[in-house]
């Protein structure tokens, strides 16, 4: 995954034709907020993620109090998103994050990551609108403001997005795969096969989390994994989840131990990341 400040290019060509193209890009989006130039905005999405195709759209996000001007406004928490242009057929959206909304995120996030220290349970953002913000937050290439963009990372503490998923995905992980084991136990084949993909998910997404891979989307979980499992040359958990997504197996309890297995072991490989509940109950489910 690319690390902030290590974008690729929204289009092939030289580093001086994408400074263009990302001075372009912050042109067009200044003009649709009626911007000065001197507010936070920055690239993220797909293409910081460095999993952009030739359909996927440039995501642009400017911090304030602004209306955005375009076409297919949306409006999601805390955000205000509108296609303002296109670059090479990719749609070019600009969306406003609300700093009151920001706030209220920052605390929620705090919360949560604080409740990871404990041991009765893990607090959760239900919602995939805030963690793709502070997912994008993250990781975003600033186009202005580089400094308030680190600003703005540390307030919302995204440093410790990888390690709250982690613990999240865990536990989640650990919950599905214990219905699996139930169901089958209980006769229900095709119920536990489908559970057991759900389970997959989880798993994938807890040893996503623990190589600091933060995009919240399903949508990319297979490149990741596959990604993942490349710098590992096709072993390890990421390598095993990306093969059972794409080939489900015929034993689906055989399956469920070798995830089982797999999963403890990025628990265990964790180390810190892994908050007391996940290490002294979770884990603990695992065998």
């Amino acid at each position: 995954m690319n690390a902030p400040g290590t974008t690729p290019a929204p289009a092939n060509g030289t580093a001086e034709h994408a400074a263009t193209e990302y001075a372009a890009l912050a042109a067009t989006a200044l003009a649709a907020i009626g911007g000065s130039g001197d507010e936070l905005l920055f690239l993220a999405g797909s293409t910081t993620d460095g999993l952009a195709n030739r359909n996927s759209d440039l995501d642009l996000y400017v911090v304030g109090d602004f209306r955005v001007t375009g076409s297919e406004t949306a409006a999601r928490q805390g955000e205000r998103t509108a296609t303002v242009a296109y670059h090479e057929g990719r749609e070019v959206n600009v969306a406003v994050l609300d700093p009151d909304a920001l706030g209220r995120l920052r605390d929620a996030f705090h919360a949560s990551v604080a409740g990871l220290s404990g041991e009765k349970g893990i607090a959760q953002l239900v919602d995939e609108d805030n963690l793709k913000i502070l997912h994008r937050v993250r990781t975003g290439r600033a186009l202005r403001r580089p400094d308030r963009l680190q600003e703005l990372r540390d307030e919302l503490g995204t440093g410790d997005l990888p390690a709250y998923l982690l613990n999240v995905a865990a536990v989640a992980a650990v919950n599905r795969l214990t219905d699996v084991s139930g169901e089958l136990a209980d006769g229900h084949a095709d119920s536990a096969a489908w559970m057991y993909r759900e389970a997959l998910v989880h798993t994938g997404q807890c040893a996503l989390a623990a190589a600091g891979v933060t995009v919240p989307s399903v949508k990319w979980l297979v490149r990741l994994l596959q990604r993942e499992a490349a710098r590992h040359d096709g072993t390890g958990c990421a390598a095993h989840v990306a093969r059972r997504l794409l080939a489900p197996p015929a034993d689906t309890a055989a399956a469920v131990e070798e995830t089982r297995a797999e999963l403890a072991a990025v628990i265990d490989g964790a180390g810190d990341q892994a908050g007391p509940y996940v290490r002294t109950v979770t884990r603990r489910k695992l065998g």
